[in-house]
């Protein structure tokens, strides 16, 4: 029976008087499941003096007091009861209660996280004498945490004197057991954070010469002696301060190490490692604490149980395993957007006229594109290598624009929402929306200025591409028969402004992709592996391997950006169509050049086809949500990742729109110089 099940039927005559210290295990766990079921079968706040209240809607540390109660009345109930809970808890092993309950178990994050989908999907095999599985059931919500750290000491004492209430042997009562458990739990978990730490990967970013001066070094030596040294012994104190400094030593060396990531790249595994580290020197602080005082001190236990209640319940989170260890990745990437980013943003003239100039590059080799685009589509080829050539079309145009020193309009918005979360992170409110309200009027002003730079070169690029293809002999691009329905394709009316949005989706992913890029290869130090590389020596020299190493660096985060957004925009189509949803892409500057081409195929009654001004709403549409989607994704992330975004979301979005009223130049055309 569930504990679900059994709540609604078990009542306190039933508890008192099913308790049986020599029943079966599995009988004293049941009744304990039941036990617990009872208490959290109220509803907090409802006060409760007798038995009809106690059963109707207390809270569950009103119930344990009635119960506490009605056991003083009735001695031989309470010894039964007494008897239960120390012949389970001396029956159960607390190893795995204190050293793995709400730490990380798997050696590697990926393996953490299939552990946890499968505790999600399969059902927890039984361990009849594991004291952490019991743990679990009898408290599975972190919420179960609150009301324990709120019983007064009255109750807890009450609570303990009945774990208590008779003279135990020495040495083999349920309180030594778990006492004993304690000092193996701090032993494997100093050997665990020991290991750990002394792994090449963590000592190499460490500012220790040697390993034997790494603080994780002596760390087990340290716990063993405190372990072995009883408490009325004059080392005791001794040794427990000998714990704490290198608890407090090796956490900061923990943190160094996290430092060092933020800079010089992330991995994911490590990140994870660092994390399990963390959490067990926090679990070896608390145990370390508890097993130095002097006597048992009821209301530290009763917080540190509610703390393994609590981390618990997030052990068997997903959520919650992502967001800890992806965290320092997130930061990572948006730091590399949020510096490309401010290479986007306008701020005075010399700036827009120099965008405008990019942003015609960008629209001049992307008429070129379209060429080879329209060309190619419908070929006759199988659809993977017909993907695999739109891919192949689209990445070359991306890094040709990059090293022409040009823009693409829509890649914008996803690298400058990381430069506007930046700027929530100023000191002062009144600062911090100032200057947010500035870098908005600027990205617009820029985000202007680059779509009619592409769209305005565009145009005409893939028109004079066309005109020298019919020149030589060659058709219309695309074939006049189709011009319609290339026309049609483009309407507002139908799909478009879908398939746009999921562009903007497309256009996020693969500003992510280049700062995943740029920081896996900053983490293995791919810039200096090439220029020290015996091949690269041998072909550019000492200079030119220096000279290749650097422009790979300074390219790099680009490079994986282009490639990326190339093979999203090529590939996923078809690896969509594969799995049936006939998904395609709507990118504003590709599908203008589209446009413009069907519409010379179609002929000149082209503008007094409806369609056509239909496609023209929806190429105004495409760009909207091309950017808008990638846009907001991106400053989703930021905010989170930065925590910041403290500044309420009305207070901006009003102050937005007081600059827009009182100076829309300022979003249109760069500030006057005077």
């Amino acid at each position: 029976m569930t504990q679900d099940q059994a709540a609604p039927t078990v009542g306190i005559d039933w508890l008192v008087a099913g308790a049986r210290g020599d029943a079966p295990l599995a009988d004293q766990v049941e009744w304990l499941e039941h036990f617990c079921s009872w208490l959290r079968a109220g509803r907090p706040g409802e006060a409760a003096s007798d038995k009809e209240a106690s059963e109707r809607g207390a809270s569950p540390a009103t119930r344990l007091r009635f119960f506490l109660g009605v056991l003083e009345r009735h001695p031989e109930r309470r010894a039964a009861v007494a008897q239960l809970l120390r012949a389970t808890l001396r029956a159960m092993d607390g190893i795995g209660l204190l050293c793995d309950t709400g730490l990380p178990r798997a050696s590697a994050f990926f393996q953490e996280l299939s552990g946890r989908i499968a505790l999600k999907l399969l059902p927890t095999p039984p361990a009849p004498n594991d004291l952490a599985a019991l743990f679990g059931r009898l408290f599975p919500d972190a919420h179960d945490a609150d009301w324990i750290v709120t019983l007064p000491p009255a109750t807890l004492d009450g609570l303990v004197a009945l774990f208590m209430a008779e003279q135990e042997t020495p040495g083999v009562g349920p309180w030594h057991r778990l006492g004993r458990d304690a000092d193996d739990a701090l032993m494997i978990l100093a050997s665990q954070v020991q290991a750990i730490g002394m792994s090449q990967r963590v000592r190499q970013r460490t500012s220790t010469e040697r390993p034997l001066d790494s603080p994780f070094a002596s760390l087990a030596t340290a716990v063993h002696e405190f372990v072995e040294t009883p408490g009325a012994a004059p080392e005791f104190e001794p040794s427990y301060a000998a714990v704490k400094s290198h608890i407090a030593r090796c956490t900061r060396a923990l943190m160094d190490v996290a430092a060092h990531l933020s800079s010089y790249g992330v991995s994911i595994d490590l990140v994870y490692q660092i994390e399990r580290a963390r959490l067990s020197l926090q679990r070896m602080e608390s145990l370390a604490s508890l097993r130095a005082a002097a006597a048992v001190d009821i209301v530290a236990s009763a917080h540190f149980a509610a703390s393994l209640i609590r981390a618990n319940a997030s052990q068997r989170s997903i959520r919650a395993l992502l967001a800890e260890n992806t965290m320092l990745l997130s930061r990572r990437i948006v730091e590399s957007a949020r510096k490309t980013g401010e290479h986007y943003i306008t701020r005075d003239g010399r700036e827009y006229r120099a965008m405008l100039v990019s942003a015609a590059i960008g629209g001049l080799v992307t008429g070129a594109t379209v060429i080879v685009k329209l060309a190619t589509a419908g070929s006759g080829l199988p659809p993977f290598l017909e993907g695999l050539v739109a891919s192949t079309n689209y990445a070359l145009s991306f890094v040709l624009i990059h090293f022409l020193h040009g823009t693409l309009a829509t890649k914008q918005p996803a690298m400058t929402a990381a430069t506007l979360a930046d700027h929530l992170n100023a000191a002062h409110h009144e600062r911090r929306v100032r200057g947010f309200v500035a870098e908005v009027a600027g990205l617009v002003r820029s985000q202007v200025a680059a779509i009619m730079g592409n769209l305005l070169l565009v145009v005409p690029a893939a028109l004079l591409l066309q005109a020298l293809l019919l020149a030589v002999g060659g058709d219309h691009l695309p074939k006049p028969e189709d011009a319609r329905r290339y026309i049609d394709s483009l309407s507002v009316i139908g799909p478009t402004p879908l398939f746009a949005a999921f562009t903007g989706v497309l256009l996020w992913l693969s500003a992510l992709a280049a700062g995943w890029f740029e920081n896996w290869a900053t983490f293995r130090h791919l810039p200096e592996a090439i220029g020290r590389s015996r091949v690269v020596l041998r072909l550019l020299g000492d200079a030119g391997a220096t000279r290749f190493a650097t422009a790979v660096d300074n390219n790099l985060a680009a490079l994986g950006g282009n490639i990326s957004l190339g093979v999203l925009l090529g590939m996923v189509p078809v690896v969509a169509l594969f799995f049936g949803p006939p998904i395609e892409v709507r990118h504003v500057t590709l599908s203008t050049g589209q446009l413009a081409l069907a519409s010379w195929a179609h002929g000149p009654g082209v503008f007094a086809l409806g369609a056509f001004w239909w496609a023209v709403i929806g190429i105004g549409v495409i760009g909207l949500m091309n950017l808008t989607v990638s846009f907001a994704l991106a400053m989703w992330v930021a905010i989170r990742s930065t925590g910041r975004g403290v500044v309420s979301r009305r207070r901006l979005r009003w102050a937005v729109l007081a600059h827009l009223f009182l100076s829309p130049r300022d979003f249109l055309l760069p500030p006057r110089t005077h």
